[in-house]
């Protein structure tokens, strides 16, 4: 006789846990928790629901593609789909509007491209692009793209490691005195270090040319002794510029030569003297062009702060090159206002690689090594960015982090762990936490995200992750109950994802390969579509539905006026159904399939006791349900009858939402587990359940 244990209820919201963790039921989560999870995902409240469809869009001209967003407006955006040598851009409301040919794109280019869309301006960035491509929509005929070079103004020139053209960095020194000084002592300061004092030898107003000049090879002497001048400094005396009236000039060349140097010089011994200095000539390395032709251009763009944040340019990976406020294409690092452009790298000399760039609480800087923050508060020309080492993790290449709920989630240089980093206001830096620790079978091997914020029609913010192997999964984040939930959209028949976007409207365009068939599709939540690749079309005078040559031999499903029939075989690009003129929904269509975790004998003593055991009867609560099956043991769901007495067989099928008793499962098994499943396509809403377990 099945035994119902209120401990084993189960809300069913867990998503699916990693199968290490079977039997281990200390784990808060565990009856929760699924063994598998395809087809369903998880509700924060309780239960789950059927994962989105999908809706036939349109042929992709190759598998492998990436996939670029334009949002114009909040009812209007584009989706770019980049293929080798061209790019399709389709509009939200599933219309192609151009193809647009991209010479400069290879197929070997497409992993790493940077993409950044903002108003009528999408950009294109890659390493091995020098100055970026522009595709500029007209606003008033959106048929109409125009590619260009990104219109960069003044490219810096910095040192890249080349010989270049060297400028000594030359000051004027003046000296004056009044009537009555016998003594004069000098010290000068470089880069905000002093001297020793230096001393005239005889009073400056019987002093001889001679010891002017002896006096100026004091202050060589003198600089030379400081850390890092020990050569490359002149210190000359150029004679009399009037009574009581001196001037000399140091120039910092030699090894000095390229740079700038702050320098000042004081009498320190009387204040009837006084030494003043004057900027002769700035010095400066020639350089060259921080992105060309020969060095290549930067790997991507973001925006903070109201400047374009341009980061790892191919000659200095670890370098950012911010625009002037306001204007996203000016780069003149020499302009003095605290509104300029800027140039900036995460340390003089590194082997990190920027691999991304975020506008978070402050502006958030991911390498292959470590997580980087800027902790001022306000970007300014003239003050340096502080960066600050969060912490030592690294991020994967090509694999976007995202920001959901205040928190930086990021996906580890391997594919395999997924960190959120957040700022803590206490400690002053961002504290990384690894978030698939219970689900790290299905949430790994990551290849992209991208997150899909609640509207109207779903229940929470989804995240939506591609792994390499083509599965697409799905996280539901519930930060209040601490749980991120994971669960799988199967594709039917095997086939594979190979990219995904979500579009301004918040819309997940995914591009699916089905056994050599390439298909592009956007999700529709399960109220609307129960299929995968639907088409809607309408049947003629016969029933006839035609237009599915794509789907030739397959087995499909069709909702006609709210029921499902089926299934049918497309056979010559057709299905026969028996309802003429009537518009059609037809598409492919696969079970999902929750399985529960193992269900363990547990002692008094909290010690776990694996032994056969069954799942002899459940207890659940459905809602809006029209399509139910269940098993257990390992054996098969059966189709579990929703019909009542008071239908009104005149009418589609009803759902129905009530208490669902399921008794006489039979079977015997180690570890043993339940399963829900659907028998057809159908809605199918769980809020929990009670498994009656005999171990």
């Amino acid at each position: 006789m099945a035994v119902f244990k209120g401990p084993l209820k189960s809300s069913a919201n867990a998503g699916q846990l990693s199968r290490d963790l079977a039997g281990k039921v200390g784990i808060k989560q565990y009856y929760n928790g699924a063994l598998q999870m395809k087809g369903f995902e998880p509700i924060p409240q309780a239960g789950f629901d059927l994962l989105p469809g999908s809706a036939y869009v349109g042929a992709v001209a190759a598998a492998t593609c990436r996939k670029g967003v334009l949002k114009t407006s909040a009812t209007r955006s584009y989706v770019l789909i980049f293929t080798a040598g061209s790019v399709d851009i389709w509009r939200n409301d599933r219309v192609k509007v151009a193809t647009v040919a991209l010479p400069l794109v290879t197929l070997a280019m497409l992993p790493d491209l940077g993409f950044y869309g903002e108003a009528d301006t999408f950009g294109i960035f890659h390493p091995l692009l020098p100055e970026g491509l522009r595709l500029l929509r007209n606003a008033s005929n959106d048929a109409v793209w125009t590619l260009s070079e990104w219109p960069f103004s003044t490219i810096p020139n910095v040192d890249l490691g080349g010989s270049y053209t060297k400028t000594n960095d030359v000051w004027q020194l003046f000296v004056r005195w009044a009537d009555g000084v016998t003594l004069m002592q000098m010290t000068c300061t470089v880069d905000g270090v002093t001297t020793a004092a230096v001393a005239l030898s005889d009073p400056p107003d019987t002093a001889s040319d001679g010891d002017w000049i002896a006096f100026a090879q004091g202050l060589e002497d003198a600089i030379g002794d400081l850390a890092g001048f020990s050569s490359g400094v002149d210190v000359a005396f150029n004679g009399t510029l009037g009574a009581r009236y001196k001037q000399f000039t140091i120039a910092f060349g030699g090894a000095l030569a390229g740079a700038e140097y702050q320098f000042s010089a004081d009498v320190v011994n009387t204040s009837d003297a006084s030494a003043l200095v004057g900027h002769q000539q700035i010095g400066e390395t020639v350089g060259e062009p921080l992105i060309s032709a020969s060095k290549g251009g930067f790997a991507g763009l973001d925006l903070y702060q109201d400047r374009a944040v341009y980061y790892a340019p191919n000659g200095k990976r670890a370098a950012i090159a911010s625009s002037a406020v306001g204007e996203y294409f000016d780069l003149n690092i020499k302009s003095q206002a605290d509104t300029g452009a800027r140039l900036d790298a995460l340390r003089s000399q590194t082997s990190e690689t920027i691999r991304h760039v975020l506008d978070n609480t402050y502006l958030v800087v991911l390498t292959d090594q470590a997580e980087w923050f800027a902790s001022n508060r306000t970007v300014s020309r003239n003050e340096p960015l502080n960066f600050v080492r969060a912490s030592e993790i690294g991020s994967k290449a090509n694999c976007r982090p995202i920001v959901l709920g205040g928190q930086v989630y990021f996906v580890s240089p391997d594919g395999g762990i997924l960190y959120s980093i957040a700022y803590d206001a206490v400690s002053t830096t961002y504290v990384p936490n690894s978030e698939n620790d219970l689900s790290k079978d299905l949430v790994s091997s990551m290849k992209r995200m991208a997150v899909q914020r609640k509207i109207g029609s779903t229940t929470s913010n989804r995240l939506w992750i591609l792994r390499d192997d083509g599965r697409l999964v799905c996280i539901v984040i519930n930060k209040t109950q601490e749980m991120n939930a994971a669960c799988e959209w199967p594709v039917h028949g095997g086939g594979l994802v190979k990219e995904l976007v979500v579009d301004g409207q918040e819309q997940v365009w995914i591009t699916v390969d089905r056994g050599g068939v390439i298909s592009e599709e956007i999700l529709e939540e399960s109220d609307l579509n129960l299929f995968q690749r639907s088409v809607t079309g309408v049947a003629d005078l016969t029933g006839r539905v035609v237009g599915l040559n794509l789907l030739e031999g397959k087995t499909v499903w069709a909702e006609i006026s709210g029921d499902i029939h089926g299934p049918y075989t497309v056979d010559t690009g057709g299905i026969d159904t028996d309802a003429p003129s009537t518009t059609v929904k037809v598409g492919l269509w696969a079970p999902p399939i929750y399985e529960s975790m193992p269900y363990v004998k547990v002692l008094p003593d909290d010690s776990v006791v694996r032994r056969p055991g069954a799942v002899k009867a459940a207890k659940l609560y459905v809602m809006d349900t029209t399509s139910l099956a269940v098993g257990a043991n390992g054996r098969p769901p059966k189709a579990i009858s929703l019909n009542r007495t008071t239908d009104d067989l005149t009418l589609p099928a009803q759902g129905y939402t009530g208490h669902v008793d399921v008794l006489g499962l039979i079977g015997a098994t180690m570890d043993p587990t339940l399963t829900i499943s659907q028998p057809r396509p159908g809605r199918l809403r769980l809020r929990d359940y009670i498994p009656g377990v005999k171990l």
